[in-house]
């Protein structure tokens, strides 16, 4: 963080809570911090090579659009970890992917149009990616909590 200047931390705050849902976003964050837009592209761009930033898009309410997602659980062999990876990478449709410390090792979030297509995508990256013990953990409540950190 200390590479990280007063304008950085400014822009880091800014874009935590929303970014401007127009053609060029960054000209109008721009305008907002007396930059160009050049500059600020170049900015938040320095911070996702730094890993500072690791996602910038939106939050969307799926269900509210029709679609099926799911958190599973699955168990992968350490020696068909790599190989699991390089097939998760291959599917949009996964939005997380997280290896744990826990009997089911493999956890990942699928979002699809429908339920069918999710459950494809599942079945199919099981016999990919050789996983075993696959459970689909359908939510049963939705927790939204809004975490602003100021940096």
């Amino acid at each position: 963080m200390k590479e990280l200047d007063d304008l950085d931390r400014a822009i880091l705050n800014r874009i935590q809570i929303d970014v401007p849902l127009t053609k060029r976003p960054f000209q109008v964050l721009a305008r907002e911090f007396g930059v160009s837009e050049d500059e600020m592209i170049e900015r938040v761009r320095r911070m996702w090579d730094m890993g500072i930033v690791r996602r910038l898009g939106p939050i969307l309410n799926y269900p509210a659009w029709g679609m099926s997602g799911v958190l599973v659980a699955a168990k992968v062999r350490e020696e068909q970890v790599e190989k699991a990876r390089a097939s998760i990478e291959d599917y949009p449709e996964i939005t997380h992917a997280y290896l744990r410390d826990h009997e089911w090792n493999l956890w990942f979030t699928v979002i699809a149009e429908d339920e069918e297509k999710r459950d494809e995508i599942i079945d199919r990256l099981g016999d990919q990616a050789g996983l075993e013990d696959i459970r689909k953990l359908p939510q049963s409540r939705s927790f939204k909590l809004g975490v602003k950190f100021e940096i």
